[in-house]
């Protein structure tokens, strides 16, 4: 695969008992991508990291062993060649080893400071791309999906996960992906002459079922089916769809030929270009603020983390500045203070047959089998990138369990009209790395890297975050002051950010250039160029092809399920045409295929360190483009 939101990619190779850490390739995406690769590092007082102070890392809060716990425990996942269809195995084995530490989970904490910290920076890169996302849903469903039902949606789920779920530390909430999947469904709803929230209702009913009905006979294993051919392709398209949204949301409104347009009117809109465009560049350049020379690391540290919310607080104030005619200027649409009530004229109880007839019913299978298939991949993606090996974790994953409570969070939202939402990538990650312990050691290379010591496991900042989201709520006034620009140019930001770094779109550039210019990594030095060409082809021609179909067709909704159909063509076809040896190198996939110091030492080169006492890598983000379909047993063991 996420992705999701935005940066270079990224690997990190640690030594933990004479164990390499599973290869991973990292890239900027979400949405908030921006706004935290070394957020957690907010915690950087209490976690001693520039003193390379740590405190032993304690047993498992069970009393087992760390190492044992981690690399022994049992899963429905534990192995590659496992039967796919296991009625209620995965489930069960998932309880059996959440369910003895779910009273542990609710402990006080070790380090009170540090969750804390986590719940604050988890809910402030929510919010964010939140509100981002809501402002392009609210174009495509003529306001019936607005800013009130996208937080209240971030907020009844993310508390359903943090309660039930059994890997409370993934935090959940609405994605880009969902925002256009949503808005190419809407039109469906002329087209069986229904009415939107009882149609609505019954695209939850069908997602949620399939969720239950997949976590349950072990349909979750798919997501150890995706290379990073699908992976990449899936990023990029949404990095090329959030810049094509952006600009379009920016510049069409500007009456571009038309002269018979108010003059305050067109002056508003002129000024909202500005300051999208402003909101980008300073969002762009403060994600680059841990490079700098200036300031303390801390002080860096909290610009690199915090860089949206910064750029929406400057642009803001400038636009309320005095004596500056901006004209009509739009600002976020929502009713301040908000009145409880939902967006459109409604109640927030749905009746399911309202206007419904039966064809429109089982019509809404359709988008329901949709994010279906879209979640599937999402949301395990990022429960699997929040527990990756580097993050020590002690205690197990769930991954059935959590497919099912995902599946069972779509019942709310189909009763009270609100958009669903899964795991965030690289939100839920990044989450997690702010609740970790971290000391910084020289690899080899003498670059400091950091090696996490302790992660405070629980489940308060899970739910501390989705309930700030009601203090959102209660807050519309202060929303209310954004100015609409300010949202589509931080859309512009996490879409630029999204093909920095991404694969297909750095040899998309070394096409380009002569070859001597080329950098030295494996793939332009073992590959024959002209393989290289064609498989760099194919993966943009499937780019365009997912992105012309969700963007420009009636049929968009179904842009998921082109996703999906990349994976075989990827194991069946693609393995026809290139050789296993050139795969290795354009497509790694699994256990073995890359070579951790290959890939740490083809970085290097293709992202020239700032400083060299310092990874410049730790800046990036996790995104979809980071999973590599490696499988469980290769995470684990």
């Amino acid at each position: 695969m996420p992705p999701r939101e935005e940066s270079p990619s990224k690997k990190e190779s640690i030594m933990d008992n004479e164990e390499v850490e599973t290869s991973e390739s990292w890239h900027d995406n979400n949405a908030a991508a921006a706004a935290a690769a070394a957020a957690a590092d907010n915690n950087v007082a209490s976690n001693d990291i520039e003193n390379n102070t740590e405190e032993p890392a304690p047993s498992s809060s069970n009393g087992a062993n760390p190492k044992k716990t981690v690399r022994q425990r049992s899963s429905a996942l534990s192995t590659d060649d496992e039967p796919l269809f296991q009625f209620m195995t995965g489930i069960k084995e998932d309880l059996d080893a959440r369910a003895p530490l779910y009273r542990d989970d609710w402990s006080k904490p070790r380090s009170i400071f540090t969750v804390v910290n986590a719940t604050v920076f988890a809910f402030v890169i929510q919010l964010i791309p939140a509100l981002i996302f809501a402002e392009l849903m609210a174009r495509e469903t003529e306001n019936n999906l607005s800013v009130a039902e996208v937080v209240l949606s971030s907020a009844v789920i993310g508390i359903i996960y943090a309660i039930f779920a059994g890997q409370p530390l993934v935090i959940m909430g609405i994605t880009g992906p969902v925002a256009i999947l949503l808005g190419t469904s809407y039109r469906l709803t002329a087209k069986f002459d229904a009415d939107y929230f009882p149609f609505f209702f019954w695209i939850c009913i069908w997602a949620g079922a399939m969720h239950i009905l997949s976590s349950m006979v072990g349909l979750v294993n798919l997501v150890w089916k995706v290379t990073p051919f699908t992976s990449q392709i899936f990023e990029l398209f949404i990095g090329v769809s959030f810049i094509y949204l952006s600009c379009r949301d920016l510049i069409e409104p500007l009456y571009l030929g038309q002269s018979d347009v108010d003059g305050a009117d067109r002056a508003g809109q002129y000024a909202t270009l500005l300051l999208g465009t402003l909101t980008c560049y300073i969002s762009y350049t403060l994600h680059f603020a841990e490079t700098w020379m200036l300031f303390t690391r801390q002080v860096r540290t909290v610009l690199t983390s915090y860089n949206t919310l910064i750029a929406v607080v400057i642009v803001t104030g400038l636009s309320y500045l005095p004596g500056i005619d901006m004209g009509t200027l739009d600002r976020v649409d929502i009713i301040a203070p908000w009145d409880w009530q939902p967006t459109a004229d409604r109640s927030w109880v749905t009746n399911p047959m309202q206007g419904m007839s039966a064809n429109a019913v089982f019509g809404a299978m359709v988008p329901g089998f949709m994010f279906f298939l879209l979640f599937i991949i999402d949301h395990n993606v990022s429960s699997i990138l929040s527990q990756l090996p580097k993050y020590n974790l002690q205690k197990p994953a769930a991954y059935h369990w959590d497919f099912f409570v995902l599946g069972i969070t779509f019942i709310p939202c189909a009763i009270l009209g609100l958009p669903p939402g899964n795991g965030l990538i690289p939100q839920a990650p990044l989450h997690v790395r702010a609740l970790c312990t971290r000391k910084l050691e020289a690899d080899k290379y003498g670059v400091k890297r950091e090696v996490v010591t302790y992660v405070e496991e629980q489940r308060w900042s899970g739910l501390g975050q989705a309930l700030l989201m009601f203090v959102a709520l209660a807050a519309f006034r202060v929303i209310s002051w954004i100015p609409r620009g300010a949202l589509f140019g931080l859309l512009l930001y996490l879409g630029i950010g999204a093909l920095h770094g991404n694969e297909i779109w750095e040899r998309t550039i070394w096409c380009l250039m002569i070859p001597k210019k080329r950098p030295p990594v494996p793939v332009v030095t073992d590959v024959k160029w002209r393989t290289v060409q064609l498989f760099t082809l194919i993966q943009l021609a499937c780019t365009f092809l997912v992105f012309g179909v969700a963007n420009f067709t009636s049929v968009g909704y179904i842009y998921p399920a082109l996703l999906v159909i990349l994976v075989p063509i990827r194991s069946y076809i693609l393995s026809r045409i290139f050789s296993r040896q050139d795969l290795k190198r354009l497509d790694p996939h699994g256990k073995g295929e890359e070579d951790e110091d290959h890939y740490h030492d083809e970085q290097r080169i293709i992202h020239h360190q700032r400083n060299d006492s310092i990874d410049s890598e730790e800046l990036d983000f996790p995104n979809r483009a980071e999973f590599r379909g490696q499988g469980r047993k290769q995470l684990h063991h």
